[in-house]
């Protein structure tokens, strides 16, 4: 029986995708983290995770921390991203941790099931979408800061990470 963890602090969300994962095969439990800090308790709940779906954008996690978290408490082969956050450089630094995926919330539904199809199998699936979301006229760089913003990040620091100038 498959043991699945969810991190995702919007409800809807939340719901709606422990609600997919209930109709699956021998799934057994879903459980809901909203935090880093529910997260890093069920992480050392002593429960066997068969995977692990992270939203990076939760409350307490700041950029990569929490995936970085699973990375070093060894279950990134067991663990995915799935956000609304279209950065090449992180969904680079998940694929290189060996994490089985990167998917954007915002793909279109068949594209999220293929997807969530591949890493329930363990297969890997990186988004390697660098589109913005449809109807959106800025550029990916302009994308990646505002994601930062989000994260965030004051405008030095977001500067400092990307090699800018503060003033540009």
């Amino acid at each position: 029986m498959k043991n699945i963890l969810i991190v995702e602090d919007h409800p809807f969300v939340a719901q709606s995708t422990k609600t997919l994962f209930m109709t699956m095969d021998d799934v057994n439990l879903v459980e809901i983290s909203r935090n880093v800090e529910e997260t890093v308790s069920m992480l050392r709940s002593g429960c066997d995770w068969f995977r692990i779906f992270l939203d990076i954008n939760i409350p307490g996690a700041h950029g990569l921390s929490l995936v970085r978290h699973v990375f070093n408490v060894g279950l990134a082969h067991k663990a995915a991203v799935i956000t609304a956050s279209v950065n090449p450089q992180w969904r680079s630094e998940v694929e290189s941790m060996g994490f089985l995926g990167y998917m954007l919330k915002t793909a279109a539904v068949e594209e999220f099931n293929r997807g969530l199809a591949a890493i329930m199998e363990g297969r890997f699936y990186f988004d390697k979408s660098e589109r913005p979301m449809q109807g959106s006229h800025l550029t990916g760089r302009q994308i990646e800061i505002l994601c930062l913003l989000q994260e965030g990040y004051c405008t030095k620091q977001i500067a400092k990470m990307l090699d800018l100038s503060p003033a540009r």
